[in-house]
């Protein structure tokens, strides 16, 4: 009778033990409403969260292969979380948002859409990802502990061309993904103008030159 108590009272232990610390699990990870398409629809890549501790900021980078996806743009959901406009790189979404207070991150942290390009078998990765807290000295930091969950989603793409794309409105404020072009070289002078400018060179220097004639004839003299 006593060890049947005391079995009973370990495993009262673990049952209150065991849910605190699935609960305070934090964890990232991303999911997707389907794994077929056709060519030019949106893709709709959800990036999840859970922690048991306010977060005011997070970060992620997804990778994809560009000859089969383009990059759209991204959005959260949470109401503060706005996106911070980087530099993007031709197959990877490196995304962050921040919030000026404390927010509660708890299932869809943001979205990042992209359109198909054409027949394809590809993946979009979770390469990184962080949820970021204000540390005790006041500075952005990564929140210690947290797990990536799925990290890779298969996409199976048809030839076959989408009659239209509908999607759900994007909640929030979107934040653009695309890659910038380089630089153009600056645009070539009109041939006249050209031609102009060369004979004004020219003239400059047989004036200068001219000049120099003269002064040493009057040094001379």
């Amino acid at each position: 009778m006593k060890k049947i108590a005391i079995i009973f009272i370990l495993l009262l232990s673990l049952g209150l033990v065991l849910p605190v610390k699935a609960q305070a699990a934090e964890s990232i990870w991303i999911t997707a409403s389907t794994s077929s398409f056709k060519t030019g629809e949106t893709v709709i890549v959800t990036v999840n969260g859970i922690s048991a501790s306010p977060i005011q900021g997070m970060t992620f980078q997804i990778r994809f292969d560009p000859a089969c996806l383009k990059a759209l743009n991204a959005a959260s959901p949470i109401p503060g979380l706005n996106g911070l406009p980087l530099p993007q790189l031709e197959g990877l979404v490196d995304a962050s948002f921040a919030s000026t207070t404390p927010v509660i991150a708890n299932g869809i942290l943001a979205e990042v859409r992209f359109t198909t390009l054409g027949e394809c078998q590809t993946n979009v990765t979770l390469e990184s990802a962080a949820l970021v807290i204000k540390n005790e000295s006041g500075f952005a930091a990564p929140l210690p502990g947290v797990a990536l969950g799925e990290k890779s989603i298969p996409f199976a793409i048809s030839a076959e061309k989408a009659a239209s794309d509908e999607n759900p409105p994007l909640l929030g404020t979107p934040l653009p993904l695309g890659v910038e072009p380089e630089a153009s070289s600056p645009a070539s002078l009109p041939t006249m103008t050209t031609i102009i400018l060369v004979a004004i060179g020219v003239f400059l220097i047989f004036g200068i030159f001219v000049l120099i004639r003269i002064l040493k004839r009057d040094n001379s003299a």
